[in-house]
């Protein structure tokens, strides 16, 4: 039997950020590093039990800092990042909220109560979001009516038309969030959304996503870098890195898209905004090839 294609099945990347954030949940039990209490809902029954006793847990944590060093920390600064864009979003009333590969996301349903009358769109491929629903169902969690699951292949299939097909607005402000999926797509793939968003959203809406470095003879060095290709080659040979910006070339790609920058927060920009424990110093480092970035179409 032949191994079926990352398209014809859950993603495995998922499903370990969703173990990271129910980790993390464990761990510190806050809104800051912490706050998805859903996580562990979305979670396989082996990846259960990681985070049900503290001694495994932490072998676990422990074995994650070892192949992937500062993969953990990153994800908690990831999840804070994009929860602030999300509630923010929600508190200024933004008509529509795209996810663009959502994954096992739960800001939907965390924030639900934030929600009065924004439209969410959640795309991701089939597999996933089934696998979702049901994970959502055996947790008794009720999909809210504001909230549409389509099904998508970002490689194959029109954005336009799957979201359209959705219910989603042209002429309405967005709010993209592009978490955790530009680097696993084709630099086509990556091109086809982003001038989505540049000629088919309202002028003052916003695409935020996170992004790779490109790896060179420089910066493979840098915290991390090593240790997290290495691994994903080993441990993840379907969903590897493959598409990734220049250093300092982020507002150009961007520009040749349609897009302006808004906002671009570098490996020690992320770490002081997010990391850092009561006692005002860093709780850890990211993995330093990776960044995030926030966008407008270009004003006409």
């Amino acid at each position: 039997m032949t191994d079926q294609s990352v398209e014809e099945k859950p993603s495995k990347t998922a499903s370990f950020a969703a173990l990271h954030r129910a980790i993390a949940n464990k761990e510190f039990k806050d809104q800051k590093l912490g706050p998805d209490y859903l996580a562990e809902y979305f979670l396989p029954p082996h990846f259960r039990f990681f985070i049900k006793f503290k001694g495994v847990k932490a072998n676990v944590k422990k074995k994650f800092g070892e192949a992937f060093p500062g993969m953990h920390e990153y994800m908690i600064a990831r999840t804070a990042y994009f929860d602030g864009k999300f509630a923010d979003a929600l508190n200024d009333k933004v008509p529509q909220i795209v996810l663009l590969g959502a994954g096992y996301d739960s800001r939907p349903y965390r924030f639900a109560k934030l929600n009065s009358a924004t439209r969410i769109i959640e795309l991701d491929i089939e597999p996933t979001q089934n696998r979702k629903r049901e994970c959502l169902r055996q947790a008794h969690i009720d999909i809210p009516g504001q909230v549409t699951l389509a099904p998508i292949n970002f490689s194959k299939e029109s954005l336009q038309t799957v979201l359209v097909k959705a219910g989603y607005e042209n002429h309405k402000k967005t709010l993209f969030l592009w978490e955790g999926v530009t680097y696993y797509l084709q630099e086509g793939a990556v091109a086809e959304i982003l001038g989505f968003v540049s000629q088919c959203s309202h002028p003052e809406s916003v695409i935020a996503f996170d992004y790779a470095v490109s790896v060179t003879e420089e910066n493979i060095n840098g915290y991390g870098v090593k240790e997290f290709l290495e691994s994903m080659k080993e441990h993840h040979a379907n969903e590897g890195i493959m598409f990734a910006i220049d250093e300092g070339n982020a507002e150009r790609f961007l520009e040749q898209k349609g897009l302006q920058m808004v906002e671009h927060m570098g490996n020690d920009e992320i770490e002081r905004a997010f990391l850092l424990n009561e006692s005002g110093s860093l709780m850890g480092r990211i993995i330093e090839h990776f960044r995030f970035v926030s966008a407008s179409p270009k004003s006409k």
